[in-house]
């Protein structure tokens, strides 16, 4: 059975009948109010769409597990249909989240957030050093003056004679003088008689003043130098003194006799105070050892 205008009439593809049966139609067919029977029609159901197959991605790294594989929100592979994929968005594997390269814009951001920071350090760093060094500057009013060093030169030994006690001084080169020339009495002028022209002992007031070693000194060295042949004895070592302790000075020209020894006395001035004969021996004593000027 066929029917005009379907697809399956024979006689609509005869050009002909079509022309005739358009003019018919246009003649005959009363106008048609298209919203109104487009608004009556019944809407179609959506065309059924395969189920979305969860894509399938591979990745270069050998041993990573898909991360949409695993873990407990995973349900299992979705239908073994063919992949759905919208055309606006590209198809093929996707990384999972934290691989792949970074957008340029996102690396940029990071190297100038690192070299901001970098500088506030740098910035710290340089004012703590700089605080450290005001703080530990001395202050110019309250700094401590700086030590004064001293160079001293080197010592140099000088040899500083000590000067014993005047008085025995004078002591001890009267004793040696004594020693000295109690020699020449044991020897050429033993028991001969000698012109002695003075006593004298620490503590004796004569001649207006009291004499001590270093006045009966200076007597001999004036006497030595008026007479050459003065000696000094010490009356404790020979025994024609009576009494010890006495500086003896005598001119000792090594006389024959007693009246030699005065004749020099008178002719040199010396009264018979100053001047007398004494004979000097080590083994005579006192007696008949002394003879005065009359």
């Amino acid at each position: 059975m066929s029917t005009d205008g379907r697809p399956d009439d024979p006689a609509r593809n005869d050009p002909a009948r079509n022309d005739t049966a358009r003019n018919d139609t246009a003649q005959t067919a009363p106008d048609v109010d298209h919203y109104a029977e487009t608004m009556s029609r019944p809407v179609p159901d959506p065309p059924s769409v395969p189920p979305l197959r969860e894509p399938t991605r591979t990745y270069d790294t050998p041993g990573l597990e898909d991360p949409y594989r695993s873990g407990p929100h995973y349900a299992g592979p979705a239908s073994s249909g063919p992949l759905y994929a919208p055309t606006q968005y590209p198809s093929g594997p996707y990384p999972p989240p934290g691989y792949g390269p970074a957008p340029a814009g996102g690396a940029g951001r990071a190297v100038l957030l690192g070299l901001a920071i970098a500088c506030v350090i740098g910035l710290a760093v340089a004012a703590v050093v700089v605080w450290m060094k005001v703080v530990n500057a001395p202050d110019e009013k309250t700094a401590d003056p700086a030590p004064t060093v001293v160079t001293q030169a080197p010592p140099t030994h000088t040899v500083t004679s000590v000067v014993a006690d005047p008085e025995t001084d004078a002591a001890g080169r009267l004793r040696d003088q004594a020693t000295a020339d109690a020699a020449d009495f044991r020897g050429a002028l033993a028991d001969r008689w000698a012109a002695q022209i003075s006593a004298k002992r620490p503590g004796l007031y004569a001649d207006g003043r009291t004499w001590d070693n270093q006045t009966i000194l200076a007597e001999f060295e004036s006497s030595r130098s008026r007479y050459p042949q003065v000696r000094l004895l010490d009356s404790s070592e020979w025994p024609v003194f009576s009494e010890s302790g006495w500086w003896v000075t005598v001119s000792a020209q090594g006389f024959a006799s007693a009246d030699d020894a005065l004749a020099w006395c008178r002719g040199n001035g010396l009264d018979k105070d100053h001047c007398f004969a004494k004979l000097i021996s080590s083994s005579r004593g006192p007696e008949g050892s002394t003879l005065y000027q009359k």
